[in-house]
């Protein structure tokens, strides 16, 4: 997904006169007392470390933040037909579903006479308690989807645990990066199967790299300079 630098400070220490000595004799005068020298530096102080706290994430509150219409239209070589839309899923805590946002594009719109659309390329976010959590549910996924008939293969996606499952209906790729996982799935027929899987995995390196969480600024909890001479 700082505290303040630590100040130790320090006293100065006096040690008083503690008494004079009396020499024995009738003629020597008594010696003066000697005071014992004391120190008016203070200890030095030290400072904590300054420590960075772990970016934290956020769901997007759009699809343009993760994808844009001309990164869509470079990877699959044409421009997608109808319109984008956005909606928000709500949290599973029974599967460590923290929450879900899903993108849909290409969507052509409701008429009078038909719904809308199913979306030719769609993309979702889900977020979860733990990277556990997250794992499990691309495993479930991927063993519901193969039970089925559906192909499984490995995907490549930097930075990122990626599989890419082809169906008659669709061909999806699961990214996961800690606890959270990316679907992007695209319907047959706007590309073959080699050209599918080619835009998907660059499709998905583009939203992972637009969603990295944002890195806090650590300039407020830097200390000042030590001098170097």
């Amino acid at each position: 997904m700082r505290r303040p630098p630590t100040r130790v400070g320090g006293a100065r220490s006096f040690v008083g006169l503690v008494g004079s000595v009396v020499l024995v004799g009738c003629s020597s005068p008594a010696a003066a007392p000697v005071a014992t020298p004391t120190s008016s530096t203070p200890p030095p102080t030290t400072s904590a470390p300054a420590t960075t706290a772990a970016p934290v994430y956020t769901l997007p509150d759009g699809c343009s933040g993760l994808l844009t219409l001309r990164q869509i239209d470079v990877a699959l070589g044409t421009p997608l037909p109808g319109q984008t839309t956005f909606t928000v899923g709500t949290a599973q805590p029974e599967i460590g579903r923290t929450g879900r946002i899903t993108c849909g594009f290409g969507v052509v719109p409701a008429t009078e006479d038909a719904a809308a659309a199913d979306p030719l390329l769609q993309l979702s976010v889900f977020t979860y308690t733990d990277e556990q959590a997250a794992a499990d549910r691309v495993d479930a996924t991927v063993d519901a989807q193969q039970a089925q008939g559906v192909r499984y293969d490995q995907a490549v996606v930097p930075g990122a645990s990626a599989v890419l499952l082809s169906g008659p209906d669709e061909t999806t790729l699961i990214a996961t990066l800690g606890s959270r996982t990316y679907s992007l799935s695209l319907v047959p027929g706007v590309l073959d199967a080699t050209g599918t899987q080619t835009a998907l995995q660059s499709l998905m390196g583009d939203v992972l790299t637009a969603d990295a969480p944002a890195q806090p600024d650590t300039s407020a909890t830097l200390g000042p300079a030590s001098p170097t001479g």
